[in-house]
């Protein structure tokens, strides 16, 4: 490749004159004629700017034959100013392929002009950043941002292990191989990027180690798993958005490791990342090594192929339901029970209580339906009145259970289910009811800071009446079930526990205790005399009613009128004008109280708190 730029324009013109006597003395392939010549370059807009890197591939054939070893003249100008001016060879099948840099001293408006053989040419304006972006999307970062989010093994508390042979990073654009969907089929993938193998440097404690960078020269049909960096979780990416860092002599425990991302990094819009990057991993301790992935052994308990019409997977202490059309492809799930489940974290106040699985698929992606999972419990080691139980996945990134989504607790055959979308490690915890902090205790839950309702939230907890996750979290947002809010106003109204009304659908349900008190009370009832719903999402005007009954609030007759007041059942409306006007349940800035919308944990914790005042 020879480069001519300004204040080398002469020679350009003199090694012109070089190649037009040696075609016509016939010591280089007359490529000019007789043949045909299609080419593209990168970037489908043919959006380019200073400091863009351009590659231009095409193909020179006879009559359909690829012509090999020929020499194709191209010459590249910014206004008459060359940028690029020599030959460029053909493959064993006809395809030439070059590249460079667009000068950055170049100026915005400028034209850039592409000429093969002296007379087929291309043409386009350099841009600005500002101006690609008004051009092809409206988030800069999405268009010619790169992000290092992930890496390819797993890791302990936001470590990795050091033995992950791989750090996969991961970024918001093709980065892997130059692909122009606008040009001719055969001409479309132009290849990788090989100078972006060069913009990666790794250091260990200071010192600069060798390492072999993966670039990945495929059209991105294959999916490659990863392990996202923030919060562990497995996650997918095709291979043109991820690229490969391998240190030759591998990675030490305990140590910080730097690895530095140059600024001429290029996607395949052409665009070059211009800054320098910093990514920090630091491996783990090897006592930490221990416990990620922990629970030691395995053993296989189930290995099943799932069509896409669903299936049922169902073992000794475990079940999964997938529903039909959860995924594209029918797949191949394993369930593998862990050995020394004793080795994984654990929050105090936290216990396992049933055996860990470990549950696996055969292809990526998550499930586009939530999954099932369900799994048997030691009853033995629950007390129901001081332990709050919980069917959990494990995050890796921070070592915590995460509870599933819809849990459901069968206590006559101590079975407890949940929904999830993707597979990992499944267990059921038991935590101390009130172990996030007892009265004027600081309660530490990770997502209630800043929440409009943190300072009710923290102080029903303070009280013992509700608990958060065993990860920390309280998810405020989420809804809360009929039997939810039955047990934390027995527990928050200090209700004497008595023998009420037991219907159907809570004999062996976990909350029959807090519901057959609450009905002795007076405050709940059913929906008939057998069916009390204890799962179902509790409405507003149903958790106004109970608030009315647990604090003996006297009825208000008159007051707000709302605009939906004609949606509220008939035997809410006293309940829900007497919250109101007590400031214990407040209306929506659209005038609508919503009555039939579901409660969330946030406004059940706030009006619990409100009607306690009422009390005492």
């Amino acid at each position: 490749m020879i480069n001519i730029i300004s204040g080398q324009k002469k020679w350009g013109f003199l090694f012109a004159i070089v190649i037009s006597i040696a075609l016509s003395l016939g010591t280089l392939s007359p490529a000019f004629a007789a043949v045909d010549v299609t080419f593209t370059t990168n970037g489908a807009k043919g959006n380019y700017i200073p400091g863009s890197s351009l590659m231009v591939f095409g193909k020179v054939d006879n009559q359909g034959i690829g012509v090999p070893a020929t020499s194709t003249f191209i010459e590249a100008d910014i206004n008459g100013r060359n940028i690029f001016y020599g030959p460029v060879k053909t493959d064993g099948n006809g395809y030439f392929k070059t590249g460079f840099n667009i000068p950055i001293s170049s100026v915005v408006g400028q034209t850039l002009t592409i000429t093969i053989n002296n007379n087929q040419k291309q043409q386009y304006v350099i841009k600005d950043r500002n101006q690609i972006i008004n051009d092809e999307s409206k988030n800069p970062f999405d268009l010619v941002g790169f992000t290092a989010v992930g890496y390819l093994e797993g890791q302990a508390a936001k470590e990795i292990l050091s033995s992950t042979s791989e750090l996969g990073l991961v970024f918001t654009k093709n980065v892997n191989y130059f692909k122009n969907s606008s040009a001719a089929e055969e001409l479309q993938y132009i290849g990788a990027i090989d100078k972006n193998a060069d913009c990666f440097t790794l250091y260990e404690a200071g010192q600069r180690v060798p390492i072999y960078v993966d670039l990945l020269n495929s059209g991105g049909d294959e999916v490659i798993p990863y392990t996202n960096r923030v919060n562990g979780n497995p996650q997918y990416t095709e291979a043109k958005r991820l690229i490969k860092i391998k240190p030759v002599n591998g990675l030490k425990p305990d140590t910080e490791y730097k690895l530095y991302i140059r600024k001429d990094l290029v996607s395949n819009s052409s665009v070059p990342l211009e800054k320098d990057i910093v990514v920090n991993y630091k491996t783990a301790s090897a006592e930490k090594e221990k416990i990620v992935g922990g629970g030691g052994a395995k053993i296989p308990v189930a290995d099943e192929t799932i069509s896409t019409s669903g299936g049922r997977i169902s073992e000794t202490g475990v079940t999964i339901i997938i529903p039909a059309n959860a995924t594209k492809d029918k797949i191949k799930v394993t369930i593998e029970k862990l050995l020394e489940p004793e080795t994984l974290p654990i929050a105090q106040g936290s216990k396992l209580v049933s055996d860990v699985f470990e549950i696996l698929k055969d292809k990526s992606g998550d499930f586009s339906k939530p999954v099932t999972i369900s799994l048997n419990f030691d009853k033995s080691k629950v007390d129901i009145t001081k332990h709050d139980l919980t069917i959990c996945y494990i995050g890796e990134a921070d070592n915590n259970w995460i509870p599933l989504d819809n849990i459901k607790i069968d206590w006559d055959k101590s079975v407890v289910s949940g929904e999830v979308s993707h597979f990992t490690k499944f267990a059921v915890i038991v935590t101390e009811k009130g172990e996030l902090g007892d009265k004027g205790e600081q309660i530490n839950l990770s997502d209630i800071r800043d929440h409009w309702a943190e300072k009710n939230i923290a102080e029903l907890v303070a009280t013992g009446a509700i608990a958060g996750y065993p990860d920390g979290t309280f998810k405020p947002d989420n809804t809360i079930t009929r039997a939810e809010f039955s047990s934390i106003l027995v527990k928050a109204f200090k209700l004497e526990t008595k023998s009420g009304k037991v219907f159907n659908d809570t004999i062996g349900h976990w909350g029959k205790d807090y519901i057959s008190t609450a009905a002795a009370h007076g405050i709940v009832s059913g929906y008939s005399d057998n069916a009390f719903g204890p799962d179902d999402s509790i409405t507003r005007e149903q958790m106004a009613v109970m608030i009315v009954k647990a604090a003996k609030l006297s009825d208000t007759l008159e007051g707000k009128t709302f605009a939906d007041g004609n949606k509220v059942s008939a035997w809410a409306q006293n309940a829900v004008v007497t919250t109101h006007e007590k400031n214990i349940i407040s209306g929506y800035p659209d005038n609508t109280f919503q009555p039939k919308k579901n409660a969330t944990r946030a406004e059940a914790a706030t009006v619990i708190i409100k009607s306690l005042k009422h009390v005492f």
